[in-house]
């Protein structure tokens, strides 16, 4: 038995997520010269995100390896490298907006769910995006010459402007991280009052799922701002123990990422593949129940349902010659289940209806293929 085997491991999502670490490692190299500009204080964190790099790639490509997801994928893949790109990009931009940033659909759902969730997103977004080039050395700040009190930026090496110590940029960038540990630590809070107040919610949630990851994101922020507070308020004091807290705290986050609910973050972006699917399945028309007749299903989706049933042998599912079970709306189904409990009940339940078939009439339930 080989190793894969013993650990439960697939082998390609194992090479591919083993090539995308070493291409980030690649470009974390190319970005910082080469080490040049990594911070030593920093490595921790460093090598951290390279493992949580590994653990979602892998569980990426696990996941689109599934047949139904790997239709999406391939998809949208197609979508893009086809000559109907172009016309794609704008709606795409759009749904993106709408399905990463704005996130209106869970504000159908309820608006305090959708506060609580906005204010999560954001919160890690902006703490992502702000740590994640300064842990790989891609940006950096320096003192600019021999003036103490004007600081020079660098991206990827290259001189990116300077700024004064007392001026709004200089508040902005080294405060902006504040500002995401309090829009995370307000999301958390607001999530963990409607978890104790929602009875479906609180008799369904996960300590491992659902109360960890909160647990951890409010440490991660409350330890991020008591370095702030011991910098500015307490004249650096206890501010080594809060920066190995801080950084404890980050790196189970980091190494809980590929396993956890924040593995959503990941699978986001994907609906917007989804919903370009969908798109284009409304555009190319509805086909109609072999049963009742009225419109139900998408032309696209019914090819591709078909391939995926053949694909997991599933194809044994119908109804006559000419009814398949994929061409029955739910309806129609519905009614079939209803009529084979009549006939094992023999008569004591009634489904009283019956399925207009217009192509050939459906056979006795009891009797049909499964």
């Amino acid at each position: 038995m080989s190793l894969t085997d013993r650990l439960d491991l697939e082998l390609r999502p194992l090479l591919r997520a083993g090539l995308s670490t070493l291409a980030l490692c690649g470009l974390v190299a190319l970005g910082n010269r080469g080490g040049r500009w990594l911070d030593p204080a920093l490595l921790g964190y460093l090598l951290a995100t390279l493992f949580a790099c590994f653990g979602v790639a892998y569980r990426y490509f696990s996941w689109i390896e599934r047949p139904a997801t790997r239709m999406y994928f391939r998809h949208t893949v197609q979508t893009l490298l086809s000559a109907r790109a172009l016309k794609a990009i704008p709606r795409m931009a759009l749904l993106a907006l709408d399905q990463m940033f704005l996130q209106r659909f869970i504000e159908k759902r309820s608006l305090r769910r959708w506060g609580a969730h906005a204010l999560l997103a954001w919160g890690c977004m902006l703490g992502f995006a702000v740590t994640i080039p300064l842990v790989f050395g891609w940006v950096r700040f320096t003192s600019e010459g021999l003036n103490p009190n004007r600081y020079q930026a660098w991206v990827f090496g290259v001189p990116a402007g300077a700024f004064p110590l007392d001026s709004a940029a200089a508040f902005l960038s080294f405060h902006i991280l504040d500002l995401a540990a309090v829009m995370v630590i307000a999301g958390c809070v607001l999530s963990l009052i409607r978890r104790k107040q929602d009875e479906g919610d609180t008799a369904t949630q996960r300590v491992d799922l659902d109360l960890l990851p909160l647990v951890l994101l409010i440490a991660v922020s409350m330890t991020g701002l008591l370095l702030t507070a011991s910098e500015k308020w307490l004249q650096g004091r206890n501010f080594a123990t809060l920066a190995f807290l801080h950084e404890l705290t980050v790196i189970l986050l980091l190494l809980g990422l590929p396993f956890g609910k924040l593995f959503h973050v990941i699978q986001r972006p994907a609906q917007v593949g989804v919903s370009i699917y969908k798109a284009e399945g409304e555009a190319e028309g509805r086909l109609a129940c072999k049963g009742c007749g009225a419109p139900f299903i998408r032309a696209n989706q019914r090819r591709d349902l078909g391939a995926l049933w053949k694909e997991l042998d599933l194809d044994g599912a119908r109804h006559g010659r000419d009814i398949h079970h994929l061409d029955l709306c739910p309806k129609c189904k519905r009614r079939l289940v209803a009529r084979a409990q009549g006939e094992r009940l023999q008569g004591a339940f009634d489904p009283f209806a019956t399925i207009p078939v217009h192509a050939e009439p459906i056979p006795d339930p009891t009797s049909m293929k499964s």
